[in-house]
């Protein structure tokens, strides 16, 4: 495959809609999280699934907003983005700051399209959520990854692997563990760079796999 630049930068709101168009959407379409939500994704129309990537963009551009998250993005030469990864830091939850003010959220992201089952999400999001519990319990100083998307026709090509560094360095700077529910195709990637498997969330369309990085030893 033939190898692409890329540059690496932050996210702007303007970037929502092709982060899930470009990203997202195709990024995820395969795995099991994306499946138990839109069980029907094989057999939608263009009108549903451009409905899909409204609903994600909503969902980003209120996140964009409210700035509880990092973001990255990666973009090829004609800037558009190829690769898109969030992650949190759990004890900045809830906290003000002059650097990140608090801002009132436009809340786009509370409807949800006709496609989804939302029965099988709801419960998939309480099994993840119990999981993450089991394995963080009171830990309050952790990367917690939340999105990690290469759009799949420029996957194998060093992009994950380089939002991946970014935020493993940032993590060791600041002598934090991390931690991320995985889907199958992402395992690999993580393993690489020190995530360990210890524990697991079936669902009807594979397994997300729960994984944490220590502490890394200076």
């Amino acid at each position: 495959m033939p190898q692409i630049s890329f540059t690496l930068s932050g996210v702007d709101i303007s970037d929502a809609e092709d982060i899930a168009r470009y990203v997202l959407v195709p990024a995820m379409q395969n795995g099991p999280l994306y499946r138990t939500m839109f069980p029907q994704s094989d057999t939608v129309t263009k009108q549903q699934r451009d409905e899909i990537v409204r609903w994600y963009t909503d969902m980003l551009e209120d996140a964009f907003e409210d700035r509880w998250e990092s973001f990255l993005k990666a973009s090829s030469p004609n800037g558009t983005p190829i690769g898109f990864c969030a992650w949190t830091i759990e004890q900045d939850r809830g906290r003000q700051t002059d650097e990140q003010p608090r801002r009132q959220k436009r809340k786009k992201g509370t409807w949800i399209p006709e496609t989804i089952d939302i029965n099988s999400w709801t419960t998939l999001s309480k099994a993840s959520r119990a999981e993450r519990n089991r394995v963080l319990q009171n830990d309050t100083d952790i990367c917690r990854l939340t999105f990690m998307a290469v759009d799949p026709k420029h996957q194998q090509q060093g992009i994950g692997s380089s939002m991946m560094q970014r935020i493993c360095e940032e993590t060791d700077q600041h002598s934090r563990c991390a931690y991320v529910l995985a889907a199958p195709e992402g395992v690999r990637l993580y393993a690489k760079f020190g995530f360990e498997t210890v524990g697991h969330v079936e669902t009807s369309h594979g397994i997300i796999t729960s994984m944490l990085r220590p502490l890394q030893q200076s």
